[in-house]
């Protein structure tokens, strides 16, 4: 491994667009991979995870990927250890780490959440141009192509498509808005919902370098077809959907391997996530509190933290679920891969989510997924693996997200269908399946590697 810092100052389901598979005359070259991943960390989950992923996924299956990064808490050492614990396969990945620009002293002067986002967006830019500078000067333009991964974000574009190689851009979201229908139960922070709806997805996707991005790009993926939308109202036609999260194989339950057994334990619902309005938590407590009414021994067990705790742990208490409901707070990955084991359903909320790699981990280990009808996880519901509830009237909302829980709760041979189906789909998700489906994607534009016409 190799890893180089700049100093301060300076199988898969795609649409049926997909290219087709390319023949076996290509099938065993290595190439040179920029893989753009602002946030890569192997030890975390989200968009840090998705970053790593990528990045070992692709070192696995024989290519060099020059990874371009910033260091984000202690995500560079993480990297590090990772790579020396992969031997061969981690000398292939080579770490550029570039420190993001400080936002412009302006963006403190705009008022609350828009001085945040505005903030956000600079140094994000700032990052990128200064992520291409470095790739120019280190010979990176020499490379077979790009793939920017993270930012997954449409509307931040990728400035990376001026280095030379052509650019596979995504997956993305961004497209995704909270409903307006639903907002009592996202209360004050509707407000910063709405403005990132104007600011991020209205505003934003309207800047040159996003244009720019979908125009040159060889090819962009979304991670949601609210995403796909967007890019096609920014007159890219041909936008592909892949799921944006992967999972490793070795997280993945073997078939063989029993759940464990309830032996006594109370029916366990599992809910993970940041505390966060535009997550919903509010959604599953209220919706385990009309649960109770038809299984009185029902459980939730919520893992994550964030500034909805004390107002949620407050809720539980005021409808009668103070006991029912456990808070758990933070943990590590491990522990969460443990408590699915324990758990006999899991449940997701979210108002606004490109897609959820907490599912993902969820149907990994065979556990029974619970979602609302929108946004990436509808786009990306494991078939036979999960129940999707439709957002429909936001007042019997929890009442419908109840009887969900109830069916699969309270019929075994539900659950065991589920779980199967579950593993699948989990299956069909690993990193290994997504770098082969990146390969074809890759192999597909390099002959024709032509910018596209204008």
């Amino acid at each position: 491994m190799r890893r180089t810092v700049v100093n301060e100052a300076g199988p898969p389901d795609l649409d049926p667009l997909a290219p087709e598979r390319a023949d076996g005359a290509t099938a065993s070259r290595r190439l040179r991979i920029v893989l753009v991943a602002f946030t890569c960390d192997p030890t975390r989950g989200s968009e840090p995870a998705i970053g790593w992923g990528w990045a070992e996924s692709l070192a696995r299956r024989g290519h060099t990927v020059e990874v371009l990064t910033h260091p984000e808490f202690d995500s560079v050492q993480h990297a590090e250890r990772r790579v020396a614990d992969l031997g061969t396969v981690g000398e292939r990945i080579r770490l550029h780490v570039i420190p993001e620009p400080r936002a412009p002293r302006w963006t403190g002067l705009l008022p609350g959440p828009l001085s945040d986002m505005a903030a956000e967006v600079r140094r994000y830019d700032g990052w990128q141009r200064r992520a291409l500078a470095y790739a120019r000067s280190h010979g990176l333009d020499g490379a077979d192509l790009v793939h920017h991964v993270s930012y997954g974000s449409l509307q931040g574009g990728s400035a990376l498509r001026h280095l030379g190689p052509p650019l596979v851009f995504g997956p993305v979201g961004g497209g995704q808005i909270a409903p307006h229908s639903h907002r009592r139960y996202l209360g004050a922070a509707y407000r910063q919902e709405a403005l990132r709806t104007w600011l991020w997805v209205r505003c934003l996707s309207r800047r040159r370098s996003c244009h720019m991005t979908l125009r040159e790009a060889a090819v962009v993926l979304a991670t949601n077809r609210d995403t796909a939308r967007r890019a096609r109202r920014l007159s890219r036609t041909d936008t592909h959907l892949m799921l944006a999260d992967g999972i490793q194989e070795s997280l993945i339950r073997e078939s063989t391997q029993e759940r464990p057994a309830r032996s006594g334990r109370p029916p366990t619902v599992l809910w993970v996530g940041r505390l966060h309005p535009r997550k919903t938590p509010e959604l599953a407590v209220r919706a385990i509190a009309h649960l109770r009414s038809e299984i009185p021994d029902a459980r939730l067990v919520i893992l994550g933290d964030g500034p909805l705790r004390p107002t949620l742990e407050q809720l539980a208490l005021r409808l009668g679920v103070g006991e029912s409901v456990e808070f758990r707070g933070l943990l590590p990955r491990e522990q969460v891969f443990t408590a699915c084991d324990e758990a006999d359903a899991f449940l997701m909320t979210s108002l606004r989510d490109s897609s959820s790699t907490q599912t993902l981990e969820a149907w990994a280990r065979g556990l029974p997924v619970i979602h609302l009808g929108h946004h990436g996880i509808s786009d990306f519901s494991a078939p036979g693996g999960a129940i999707s509830v439709p957002l429909g009237d936001p007042a019997d909302l929890p009442q419908r997200l109840a009887w969900a829980l109830s069916g699969v709760l309270t019929d075994q041979q539900t659950g065991r269908c589920m779980e199967r189906a579950a593993l699948a789909w989990a299956r069909k998700h690993t990193w290994t399946a997504k770098a082969e489906t990146a390969e074809e994607l890759y192999r597909a534009i390099l002959p024709s590697s032509r910018k596209r016409p204008n």
